[in-house]
């Protein structure tokens, strides 16, 4: 088995966003040999051109005979509303505030984590695991302001948020061989860092063209990304809380049993039927 594996303790159940390419799949793979709680494979729809999404469930059979057919749940996560909100109508306004062109990546990436951080809370599970990889760390969403941010927002629900590739520096030749010894298919190899056939395609992405075929990289500031991610946070914050409203479920009590997993302690904004029941316990 090529060594390829999570150093890092987990607590349970991992939600992964799952694209179905080389570097989510071989991310699924990771979570699944550390823990052998469930690997839940979130696949984003924003519904604004995203060309062939159900292929990123052409892996999923081979992923359920690797780590086992109860294990592996997949989901398709509808992002439509936040991604409009976040990245669409304000695409031309963000493009003249930040100078460049973050809103689509940056956008999609905190729709689908403000979606997940509500799936993980409904279903108490404290990871969310993103396949940034190595070399891939121009990519907005993939930068280390970018991940900072990211990691400090999943925390406020009591959610740990990793990039595993990254944090085990993990390369594209291990993330292929790994997949290949569990049987499951890596996708058509291009450049050396692209794998086609087994995910979506974005049309919206498109703008990272040269990138693809070129290898001629974008270049955006630290504080462009921090910046974008700060500002746009707060309807994120928004969208779930107003989501748990709607439903009627107390999300500081949910938001407490996800920090007794992870030991990260206790929120100041601990429900009082939650801080009622540690004082009996007490």
């Amino acid at each position: 088995m090529p060594h390829c594996s999570i150093s890092a303790p987990l607590f349970g159940d991992v939600s992964v966003f799952f694209s179905g390419g080389l570097d989510s799949t071989a991310v699924a793979c990771m979570a699944g040999l550390k823990e052998k709680g469930r690997v839940h494979l979130l696949t984003l729809d924003h519904g604004h051109g995203y060309l062939f999404r159900t292929w990123a469930e052409k892996n999923v059979p081979a992923l359920k005979r690797a780590l086992g057919h109860d294990r592996v749940v997949h989901r398709y996560v509808d992002t439509c509303d936040l991604f409009r909100v976040l990245a669409i109508e304000p695409f031309l306004r963000d493009l003249l505030k930040y100078k460049a062109k973050l809103g689509v990546c940056m956008g999609c990436t905190m729709a689908l984590t403000t979606k997940a951080v509500i799936y993980n809370l409904e279903n108490e599970i404290p990871h969310i695991m993103m396949g940034s990889s190595v070399g891939g760390t121009y990519a907005p969403q993939s930068m280390p302001a970018t991940v900072a941010e990211q990691k400090a927002f999943c925390a406020q629900y009591g959610v740990v948020y990793s990039t595993p590739l990254l944090d085990e520096h993990i390369v594209k030749a291990q993330e292929r061989e790994l997949l290949q010894t569990l049987g499951v298919w890596p996708g058509i190899r291009f450049l050396d860092k692209h794998s086609f056939g087994n995910q979506g395609y974005c049309l919206p992405s498109l703008q990272h063209l040269p990138d693809v075929l070129f290898n001629l990289h974008p270049v955006h500031k630290p504080d462009q990304v921090t910046r974008f991610y700060r500002e746009k946070a707060p309807i994120c914050h928004d969208y779930i809380a107003e989501h748990f409203r709607k439903t009627g479920h107390d999300m500081a009590l949910l938001v407490e049993r996800l920090r007794q997993k992870t030991g990260m302690g206790t929120s100041p904004h601990a429900s009082e039927k939650q801080q009622t029941e540690d004082g009996d316990r007490t």
